[in-house]
């Protein structure tokens, strides 16, 4: 039987709707992992066959398991990964152990913010950026950028909106810059251009050298003490057509990185300059992400990334095009979370395809930081985007967090 081996997985969205693709295709399923709620609850992980517990920090274990599997005799067809620190090591291996050539290097320059802007700079749809290697060097630096604010700072492997602060002026961005070197002195730190304007995910499939824009979705972003996507929109109405400029953008980009086999999503954003690039990542994004794409437009993008990954040629022909609208879940304070409420009714409202929250009675939670501060979504689908986003919103408001002021 052949075998795909995961290195890592979340507990749900796109990374573990993976490994569920692959055992439909009829492969054996083994995950490599530092997280023990995979053995130990493994009746809830009927779609893992095989875990195998390790340090997934250190690289040389990971190669030892590898070794070990191969040994045992396991027929491998490939290595992947849905996380961002283990994209480039799945796709080497698979590309020198299976001699699938996917392309390998650019996504270790994708992995790294600051090695994204130098790789890309000079580039139209390159935003302004400086690199601030010396949190020393912040005084002169500020007085060179007086004229620039307001400006992003960030840490070159934030994701998720962790470690991206909006800075008005110079107080500001020395605050932010001494913040950022406090949690890790040994990075630098990115400042970037503050660009307005509606914001898109685009989801890249790449096969011998064939660019396919698998989906386009709108993103709702809400500024709170950090950039939070709350709602994200697949629908009809939005085509390329609609969209001047951005095909040839996100084409250049991709071939910019010689990507000549693998997957990839932008964070993209149409200003008044232009279409400017906020982050590329190596990997289909995460979350709802997958289940959208699948009920917007009928194909199961991280079965085609497994495809893809294995050799095989990904289908993206769709079968259907439906309004798709996922609502994410936050809290406006901090507290102790007693109960939630409400699911039940969230789902049996017009339109609302799935529910889900994520918390459990006794967490602390809190106004989001990041991405990982958002406690659940509710997805809906309707004939076109305000009915499926009204869906997902009146489903939304069905759900109540009940919690404990500390």
């Amino acid at each position: 039987m052949k075998s795909i081996v995961f290195l890592g997985t979340n507990k749900t969205g796109s990374s573990y709707e993976g490994i569920k693709a692959a055992k439909r295709l009829g492969y054996e399923t083994i995950l490599l992992t530092n997280r023990t709620i995979f053995v130990e609850e493994r009746e809830d992980y009927i779609e893992i066959d095989d875990v195998r517990l390790i340090n997934m920090s250190d690289t040389d274990e990971i190669l030892s398991a590898i070794t070990n599997l191969i040994v045992e005799g396991k027929k491998v067809d490939c290595f992947i990964s849905f996380l961002d620190e283990y994209v480039y090591l799945a796709a080497m291996l698979t590309n020198f152990i299976c001699h699938t050539p996917l392309t390998f290097e650019p996504l270790k320059i994708m992995s790294d913010k600051i090695s994204t802007r130098k790789y890309l700079a000079g580039k139209s749809y390159t935003p302004f950026f400086k690199v601030l290697s010396s949190p020393e060097k912040i005084d002169n630096e500020v007085n060179e950028l007086k004229d620039q604010f307001p400006l992003i700072i960030k840490s070159p492997q934030s994701n998720g909106s962790k470690d991206v602060i909006l800075v008005e002026n110079g107080w500001g961005c020395k605050k932010a810059v001494k913040q950022l070197h406090r949690k890790n002195s040994e990075l630098p730190i990115l400042i970037e251009e503050y660009l307005e304007g509606p914001q898109y995910l685009v989801e890249v499939v790449v096969f011998q050298s064939t660019i396919t824009i698998a989906a386009i979705v709108e993103q709702d972003v809400t500024k709170g003490e950090r950039f939070i996507i709350t709602g994200y929109s697949i629908s009809p109405e939005l085509t390329l057509e609609q969209l001047p400029g951005l095909k040839e953008t996100v084409y250049s980009i991709i071939e910019d990185f010689q990507v000549r086999n693998g997957t990839c999503h932008l964070e993209i954003k149409l200003t008044k300059k232009g279409w400017k690039l906020i982050e590329i990542n190596p990997r289909m994004a995460g979350g709802a992400m997958n289940r959208m794409i699948e009920e917007a437009f009928g194909y199961d993008l991280a079965e085609q990334t497994i495809r893809l990954f294995a050799g095989l040629q990904p289908d993206l022909i769709k079968k259907r095009e439906k309004a798709i609208y996922t609502h994410y879940l936050i809290v406006g304070s901090v507290g102790k979370l007693m109960k939630v409420s409400g699911s039940e009714s969230a789902r049996e409202q017009p339109g609302v395809l799935e529910v889900y929250t994520k918390s459990g009675n006794g967490q602390i939670v809190a106004p989001p930081r990041s991405m990982g501060q958002r406690y659940g979504y509710v997805i809906a689908a309707a004939d076109a985007r305000n009915q499926a986003r009204e869906c997902a919103i009146h489903g939304a408001q069905q759900i109540k967090f009940y919690l404990q002021p500390i």
